[in-house]
């Protein structure tokens, strides 16, 4: 099981199977004991990674709840958000593929 470097992704130094296309612009992990994250969206596709607790998130205008096991994904352009942590602490691994579009970086706002 190879080891890719962020910067590497989408280019020849990571194998062929593994590649994710043009790479990514950001990614990190976020616990989170209450509170939300704003409505937003992205220049990117966007996935979170549900690895503790539960929230109640909006994506594609439609509100689900979201638990260990769980992926949100987002497309470009579509609003999300975390409106309630519903049990704490919540923990998330997220991915923001490469940016396209006008190629913004960071949460954009309508």
């Amino acid at each position: 099981m190879p080891i890719i470097k962020r910067e590497d992704f989408g280019t020849e130094r990571a194998p062929e199977w593994c590649k994710v296309e043009g790479g990514i612009n950001a990614m990190g992990c976020s616990t989170r004991t209450e509170g939300s994250v704003e409505v937003h969206f992205h220049d990117a596709e966007e996935f979170w990674f549900v690895l503790a607790g539960k929230a109640r998130v909006m994506t594609e205008g439609d509100e689900h709840m979201v638990e260990p096991g769980d992926v949100v994904c987002t497309h470009m352009g579509d609003e999300h958000a975390i409106l309630q942590i519903v049990e704490a602490p919540y923990t998330q691994v997220w991915i923001e593929c490469n940016l396209r579009g006008q190629r913004r970086p960071g949460h954009l706002h309508r």
